[in-house]
């Protein structure tokens, strides 16, 4: 008789992730050796998983629940982790036991801010998360996406046999072992969410879509969708970027991803932006419990992601907290070109809702990633684009294919920009009959209809035939409660009070009560200007970059001469507002290295890459 069948091996897994921690104690882990039996387990305090009785020859294994726990080396040898949560690995073993040496990525790190806070501790990492950022160089990285893109959720490999993309060899398959289909039908019931990326496909990050709607599948599934879908592609690039081969995973690092509520609707930019800056008010937070426990920090952001950012730092500036962050990176803001200058007064949003005048104070450095090619922050220059995208189709013709696949989002936005903008946009007033992003978010909040657009009536009759004394004393009713509203959040000694009436000012740590009066005020000019501010939009700061404050502002020009403030123009390559989320090669090289990862390196860290 063979002498599998009649003897067994114990194989002891010895589970850890790349920063040396025991994965979980009480992780389930299931093993499948060559006679297709199943031998469950779980981790032990010192990692290990205990499995008796398995048939000489091959095991392979996967952890059941386990968190985005992906399996990078066997043995110190590297493995892909992406073939390895699809097909678990065939290890040898042999009488009478075996020990394999497991490594595993950390977890991934991220945040809700989208969710009503429900307590403090909400908003801050768990004291699990923050030892994982000293073990992995003592530096975070965050990332915040921008408008328009809902929560979503991490992907999933689907079952072995629903797989087309990875050429499936046979799996512990001999003369005495049920056959390999067998196995991997046992083995794939577990549901392994993925965190990392190839982009579209898995071994070539810039070919061609295949035939067989392989790459699609990834992208939509493996990948995971919304907020998630960002996330998995910023943190792969900027390893990449880093240095990270595609051969050995290891140096993996883990950034932290910042989901905020931006998805209003394509046209609601108004409601957007309030939103941003009450995560931001939100951010704080988090930013004081990095600096608290000694972890470097750097901020990404992407589009209105830069909102959010800001605000907090500009909340920190207020309250003295000088150079808290390394460095910030906004990636195509979408917030004014003058947004950093130190004067509050050159403002040129009617409500103050454009300039972040203390936001310098709290960080280093500052680059702006910018391209006068992104058709959602302004027009293009006159001429150009088309010439442009014809060299981007010659030299990476990749580049305009993974643009053709982005959401039915991403497209609507387009169209919008092909006005001039979707950025230029937000003040619209629009026809009579339809109210302005204000007017909605005022209606149920203001006394007396004050804020509706003014509409005579018919016949002029009463002692108020317009009803302009009626309105004068809603406006000066609600200019109270504005002012109330300010002088109860001052008497709460609450650093951070939360607003309502006043919430477009909550890039402002404590609202005064002369700026609540004072925005009251505006606001009830632009009413009876019909909500016409009589200036446009100041042009987006992901567009044109410091070129138009640089020439009117000796502040900015300063820092920008002394590289405290800095850009990459990335308008020769650059094509689309979410270009950097599948990178042409010259995106990756000139904007993920060059512009974002060696800029790190040169005073703080990425990870633990040198």
């Amino acid at each position: 008789m063979p002498a599998h069948c009649s003897v067994g091996v114990t194989v002891l897994i010895v589970h850890r992730d790349t920063l040396g921690r025991y994965l979980p104690e009480g992780t389930s882990v299931k093993l499948v050796d060559s006679a297709g039996k199943t031998i469950t387990a779980t981790i032990d305090a010192e990692g290990v998983s205990r499995h008796e009785g398995a048939a000489p020859n091959k095991v392979a294994w996967q952890l059941m629940d386990a968190h985005c726990q992906h399996l990078v080396a066997v043995d110190d040898k590297p493995l892909d982790p992406c073939r390895a949560a699809a097909a678990p690995p065939e290890v040898d073993i042999a009488m009478d036991e075996t020990t394999i040496q497991a490594t595993y990525l950390p977890p991934p790190i991220s945040l809700n801010l989208r969710d009503e806070m429900t307590s403090p501790e909400a908003d801050l990492l768990s004291d699990e998360q923050l030892e994982q950022l000293r073990l992995a160089g003592n530096n975070a990285t965050l990332f915040l996406h921008g408008y328009n893109v809902p929560l979503g959720q991490y992907g999933s490999f689907a079952s072995w046999e629903k797989r087309s993309d990875i050429s499936a060899k046979p799996l512990l398959t001999t003369a005495h072992t049920a056959s390999s289909a067998t196995i991997l039908q046992d083995i794939d019931k577990v549901n392994i969410q993925v965190p990392v990326t190839r982009g579209k496909i898995a071994n070539n990050l810039y070919h061609t879509p295949t035939e067989n709607g392989s790459d699609e599948y990834r992208e939509a599934y493996c990948n995971g969708s919304g907020a998630y879908n960002w996330f998995v592609h910023m943190e792969h690039q900027l390893n990449r970027a880093a240095g990270m081969t595609e051969e050995d995973w290891r140096p993996y690092t883990r950034m932290v991803g910042i989901a905020w509520f931006g998805d209003t609707g394509s046209v609601d930019f108004f409601q957007a932006e309030l939103n941003a800056m009450a995560a931001g008010r939100r951010l704080v937070a988090l930013l004081e419990q990095l600096d608290e426990a000694g972890i470097a920090i750097n901020i990404i952001s992407h589009s209105l992601g830069a909102r959010v950012v800001l605000t907090a730092l500009n909340i920190l500036g207020e309250q003295e907290r000088h150079q808290w962050i390394d460095n910030i990176y906004l990636w195509q803001p979408a917030v004014a070109d003058n947004a950093l200058v130190n004067d509050s007064s050159q403002d040129s949003h009617p409500l103050g809702m454009g300039v972040f005048p203390d936001a310098h104070k709290a960080v280093r450095k500052v680059v702006v990633l910018h391209s006068e090619e992104d058709g959602i922050l302004g027009p293009p220059p006159q001429d150009s684009r088309s010439f442009w995208q014809q060299v981007a189709e010659v030299i990476s013709p990749t580049a305009v294919w993974a643009q053709e696949l982005f959401s039915a989002d991403d497209m609507l936005d387009e169209l919008i920009g092909s006005a001039g903008g979707a950025y230029g946009k937000k003040w619209w007033v629009f026809p009579a009959g339809l109210s302005t992003p204000l007017i909605r978010y005022y209606t149920d909040k203001a006394p007396d209809d004050t804020v509706q657009p003014p509409v005579p009536p018919p016949i002029p009759v009463g002692p108020d035939p317009y009803g302009k004394e009626h309105a004068a004393r809603a406006w000066q009713a609600f200019r109270k409660l504005a002012i109330e509203e300010a002088r109860e959040a001052i008497a709460s000694a609450d650093p951070l009070p939360t607003y309502d009436l006043l919430a477009p000012l909550a890039h402002h740590a404590v609202v005064s009560e002369e700026r609540a009066a004072s925005y009251i005020d505006t606001l009830e000019w632009l009413v009876g200007r019909n909500w016409r501010a009589g200036r446009a939009p100041r042009a987006a700061l992901g567009s044109i970059g410091f070129a138009g404050v640089r020439i009117e502002n000796s502040f900015v020009r300063n820092r920008l001469d002394r590289k405290v403030f800095d850009f990459v123009n990335q308008t020769l390559w650059l094509f689309d507002h979410s270009g950097m989320k599948i990178p042409s090669d010259e995106v990756f090289e000139k904007s993920y290295q060059e512009g974002i990862v060696d800029r790190i390196k040169e005073a703080s860290r990425f990870g633990r890459y040198e």
